[in-house]
């Protein structure tokens, strides 16, 4: 495998949900750039082809198939890194199930499904990995979230999850400063099987929003994340839309707001019809300024 340009080289990086699309592109490029990677995927065939074409490249990899869902699976998953290359230098929480629908249909297994895997998944292999990161006082943590947090029709148990995933992001940050072990996230856009998902479900009204939006196109940022070239970057949310690479806002009080030393009813409906509280947020991801 010819280096690109050793952005990884002398690292062991976990990626999980690495059997296919944008876990894929994320392994294979941290390979190209130096890191010996474990590719998790609970297909083990599909986590086997994976590492099959890192090797064939000239990288170096391993697989470990299972869920990121239980306390058990996340550590084991860690655990194969430390017990294959040595350390854990960095971790891709990639691993994540998709899924839409109305509040008034939802699933109640389906939205526990979501949340199992895209919020106890990442913390937990977060947690393992933080365990094996802090003795040595280096490591990159790199959570994925989406814009469907800040909001989008049929997402509730997906945008709810990828919330969580985000403030597990920003809190693990504030107790992590200052150890050497960063924490970020990057929020990707590719066509991938929840985009043909997410196509059939809203039909026209979402058809071609991804289109040339490979999942290689999000690789180099995340790359770059668990790098140490992004040391000066911890608890931040990186976003990345086709040829676009920009940052996500943490969530902030808008204005000044007003005071008064006993709230009533009343007076809050009257500081909120005279524009006192502050501007409304609009529903949905926006850009601001």
């Amino acid at each position: 495998m010819t280096n690109v340009t050793g952005f990884l080289d002398g690292k062991a990086v976990v990626v999980t949900g690495a059997g296919r699309g944008l876990g894929a592109a994320y392994a294979r490029l941290a390979a190209a750039e130096g890191a010996a990677v474990v590719v998790n995927d609970v297909d083990a065939d599909l986590a086997g082809a994976v590492v099959a074409e890192i090797r064939a490249a000239g990288g170096r990899a391993e697989a470990a198939a299972g869920s990121v869902a239980t306390w058990e699976g996340a550590g084991a998953i860690i655990g194969a890194c430390v017990d294959a290359f040595g350390a854990v230098d960095g971790l891709v929480n990639n691993a994540g199930i998709f899924g839409l629908a109305h509040p008034s249909e939802q699933d109640p297994a389906d939205f526990r499904a979501i949340l199992e895997v895209n919020v106890l998944g990442s913390a937990y292999c977060g947690l393992h990995a933080i365990r094996a990161m802090l003795p040595r006082g280096t490591g990159s943590i790199v959570n994925v979230t989406s814009g469907a947090h800040a909001g989008s029709a049929a997402m509730g148990a997906y945008g709810a999850s990828k919330g969580a995933v985000a403030s597990l992001t920003y809190c693990w940050a504030a107790d992590l400063e200052g150890t050497g072990v960063r924490v970020n996230a990057v929020s990707p856009n590719a066509h991938t099987r929840m985009a043909d998902v997410y196509e059939a479900y809203l039909g026209d009204a979402a058809r071609g929003q991804n289109v040339d939006k490979s999942p290689d196109r999000n690789a180099p940022a995340v790359v770059y994340l668990l790098s140490d070239a992004s040391a000066g970057l911890h608890g931040q949310v990186v976003r990345l839309d086709g040829d676009e690479l920009s940052m996500m806002a943490h969530p902030t009080v808008q204005g000044t707001g007003t005071h008064d030393p006993s709230w009533t009813v009343g007076a809050v409906a009257a500081a909120f019809a005279a524009g006192k509280v502050g501007p409304l947020s609009p529903v949905g991801l926006h850009r601001a300024g």
